[in-house]
């Protein structure tokens, strides 16, 4: 049997991690970021579950040349006030996602893993940042950013891309279904239509390929690409031990592409 099925009372830690090369004009631009996150069962409705996720940890090193950010929730941090004093983007970036450090949020996930509801990024931000002294508009900038990175509807296309994976019903080696689960990515916006194979069972643990075509959405960034990965689930629960996925992917505005080489790696574990 294949589903969501998170226990009740357990934690699940969840490392994802995303490393990007693409070039620009010649330019090169690498960056690396890592989420972690623990997630709780905190309530049931029939099946769906409701879980309250935690923010652990917040990393992202990106090189671009002459710009370098260097973000890390677990280092200490100035000041968002002292930044914005110093008027450096990499100080000021590294303050205010070194607020996202304990904060929680909800998500409602139903036995296919599709998030139903994602709550709690509403106050969230207005929350950390009206204690801290700054002006009306520093203030709105600030929150711009932040909500820029965290907002529930990324959360949501983040975690589908994790959770919404199962046909919900018992599987056997050889059988395959598809998923549609959403980009959310700035500009970037659009589909991932994916196909999921089982290539091996044992014991417990199940083995997924995942083959899936990013289309872009209407109006949006052109983006276009594939992805091909390896899932190791865990079917007592749900849980995604280990997964790898390459994306490869070309972006157009206007007369312009770059291609880029992202590589996802996913690890989960239960405690």
């Amino acid at each position: 049997m294949l589903k969501f099925n998170f226990e009740k009372g357990k934690t699940y830690d969840y490392d994802m991690s995303m490393s990007m090369d693409q070039e620009i004009g010649g330019q090169s631009i690498k960056m690396d970021g890592n989420y972690y996150y623990s997630m709780n069962v905190t309530g049931e409705e029939g099946e769906n579950k409701t879980v309250t996720t935690k923010i652990d940890r917040f990393s992202m090193k990106m090189d671009a040349g002459i710009f370098k950010v260097d973000i890390d929730t677990d280092k200490p941090t100035p000041s968002i006030s002292e930044a914005f004093a110093e008027k450096d983007p990499s100080k000021l970036m590294n303050s205010i996602f070194g607020t996202i450090k304990g904060q929680t949020f909800t998500i409602k996930v139903n036995p296919e893993g599709k998030v139903l509801e994602v709550s709690g990024f509403d106050n969230m931000a207005k929350n950390i940042f009206d204690s801290i002294g700054l002006g009306e508009k520093e203030k709105a900038d600030v929150l711009t950013q932040f909500n820029e990175q965290f907002n529930a509807d990324k959360m949501r296309s983040q975690f589908e891309r994790v959770l919404y994976i199962f046909p919900n019903k018992e599987v056997n080696v050889g059988e395959s279904w598809q998923k549609i689960t959403e980009m959310n990515a700035g500009e970037m916006k659009g589909k991932y239509k994916s196909t999921y194979k089982v290539t091996d069972i044992e014991g417990e643990m199940v083995t997924l390929s995942e083959n899936s075509i990013i289309e872009s959405e209407a109006g949006a960034m052109g983006t276009n690409g594939t992805v091909e990965g390896t899932l190791v689930v865990d079917s007592r629960t749900g849980l995604v031990v280990n997964a790898d996925s390459n994306i490869k992917m070309t972006v157009s505005e206007q007369s312009q592409k770059v291609d880029m080489n992202i590589k996802v790696k996913i690890k989960g574990a239960a405690r």
